[in-house]
């Protein structure tokens, strides 16, 4: 049953629009998910997860520089042992596409954020 959002009370219309928010993320998860895409919080633990496996290989880990294609195989194999992981647990795991998660790091990484400053003016 449908029902006008002006007849709602405040505390309802939160509620109704929270809900929205959560089936339109829950859609948008769905599609990447079907696109082989990792989503921004999934691309964000794995990043952080190869650059905590860079970190910890050893004692010169800290001077040693570490290549962007280095990180890319590590980012890539940490989403592959999520979906290992999720498997194992009896969920369902995504296939991940090789082109589609170098796609979602470009976009993660290489994207300024829409609050990010223009380039300075010159007087």
């Amino acid at each position: 049953m449908r029902v006008k959002i002006s007849t709602l009370s405040h505390a309802q219309r939160v509620a109704h629009e929270r809900d929205l928010g959560r089936r339109r993320k829950a859609g948008e998860r769905e599609r990447l998910r079907d696109q082989g895409r990792p989503d921004a919080a999934t691309l964000d633990r794995a990043l952080g997860d190869a650059v905590r496996s860079i970190l910890s290989r050893g004692g010169d880990a800290l001077t040693r520089p570490v290549t962007p294609a280095a990180l890319l195989r590590l980012t890539q194999e940490h989403l592959l042992l999520r979906s290992v992981r999720a498997e194992e647990a009896g969920r369902e795991a995504i296939r991940y596409r090789s082109e589609a998660v170098l796609a979602a790091i470009q976009d993660r990484l290489l994207t300024p954020p829409r609050s990010a400053p223009g380039p300075a003016k010159a007087a």
